[in-house]
């Protein structure tokens, strides 16, 4: 790499704002659930909180074909659709009368999405390899980290200065900016003499070989695990601190400095992980989430305030340590196919997690034993399914 200090800071920056985009337009709607539902005159809760998981449905969809794309046509251009289709989504969702046109608004928000989120990967595997790859993504999404911090904060002070259709021109006004920045600042990445054509063979080829390869599906499947336990987690923030434990409006902040261990935990990662490797972290961040659940399954339901800060504080760490290593470890083999490679990666990840951030949230009990349990249990299978790949 020749990159200027100063580049290479401008680099990881602008890919984080290319995450960000996602992280915003999810964190920000969380303190919005409440005042959206009555305005939409909604009698269950749980359609706005399905506006979330579709979200994540869709960006999980998309990226099966924005890879492709982006290995025939290079990564800038995909990006633009993207970008374009999310400012659409923002706009569908800003203009909706009644919670079925929101969710279509929030789906086309979430296509959009898919081409910043799994390509911000792909530049990154363009550039960087192994180790390196994982300290870059670690630091990207270090930074990234601030967004769930502050941005339920920012949508509570929205809130209370407008209405929840304001969010969505915020994440309009966002979204530009980040696409303005992105075009004119980061050159492509991908070569003419190396992009492949958008052929059945090719992309039957390239996913055939990830598929094939038993040690990426594995991280992969991890990955979507504990990231379906986590947007169950989003998903049910706001019942959980506004309401169970009757927080009311400091809720953002007891949500911020949860999000803050997730930015910990990468900070920490990217400190460590080219001296002890990414699989000691992963290894031993799952082995760590299975004995905080466990300690935690012993105490009485339902939880006090301060139990579940702690364990919250502790397993939101520990996805911390997991997210970028995984994706790091699931890209490792394919440098030759990296759109196609982050794609499909990123999709089975979140086509696992979807199902199951809805099934945890519909055994939501007004108590916080689900959340334990689930992290209990699919850090048990996880830890069978690293056993497996590891041999």
């Amino acid at each position: 790499m020749n990159f200027q200090k100063s580049n290479h800071t401008e680099f990881i920056i602008i890919l984080a704002l290319l995450m960000a985009s996602y992280t915003l337009t999810i964190n920000m709607l969380l303190p919005a659930f409440d005042s959206m539902s009555k305005s939409l005159k909604l009698n269950d809760k749980s359609q706005i909180q399905l506006s979330v998981s579709l979200l994540y449905l869709g960006t999980g969809i998309s990226q099966l074909f924005y890879g492709a794309l982006a290995d025939a046509f290079g990564r800038k251009k995909v990006i633009y659709i993207g970008y374009v289709l999310f400012l659409i989504g923002c706009l569908i969702s800003f203009l909706s009368w009644n919670i079925h046109i929101l969710l279509v608004g929030q789906i086309v928000q979430g296509i959009g999405l898919g081409a910043p989120r799994v390509l911000s990967i792909t530049i990154a595997r363009d550039k960087f390899i192994g180790k390196k790859m994982a300290k870059i993504i670690s630091l990207v999404v270090a930074i990234n980290v601030i967004v769930p911090i502050i941005s339920p904060i920012l949508g509570k002070l929205i809130l209370e200065t407008s209405t929840w259709r304001m969010l969505f021109i915020t994440f309009f006004c966002f979204g530009l900016i980040a696409f303005s920045l992105f075009g004119f600042r980061i050159k492509e990445t991908l070569p003419i003499e190396k992009r492949k054509g958008v052929t059945f063979k090719h992309i039957l080829s390239a996913t055939l070989e990830i598929i094939k390869n038993k040690k990426s599906i594995g991280y992969t499947t991890i990955a979507g695990l504990f990231s379906g336990v986590f947007i169950a987690y989003l998903n049910l923030s706001q019942e959980i601190f506004e309401f169970q434990y009757q927080l009311g409006s400091q809720y953002p902040f007891y949500f911020g400095f949860l999000a803050f261990s997730i930015g910990l935990a990468l900070v920490f990662n990217a400190k460590l992980v080219e001296k002890l490797g990414m699989k000691l972290l992963v290894k031993s961040a799952i082995i760590c989430s299975i004995i905080v659940s466990m300690i935690i399954l012993e105490f009485q339901q339902p939880l006090s305030l301060w139990v579940f800060i702690l364990f919250m504080f502790l397993l939101l760490f520990s996805y911390g340590i997991l997210v970028g290593n995984l994706t790091s470890l699931a890209m490792i083999p394919f440098g030759h196919i990296a759109g196609i490679g982050s794609s499909i990666i990123g999709s089975i990840s979140t086509l696992v997690a979807v199902p199951l951030s809805i099934i945890v949230g519909a055994y939501y009990d007004g108590t916080t034993s689900i959340l334990v349990f689930s992290f209990f249990t699919i850090g048990i299978i996880s830890i069978l399914i690293y056993r497996f790949i590891d041999n």
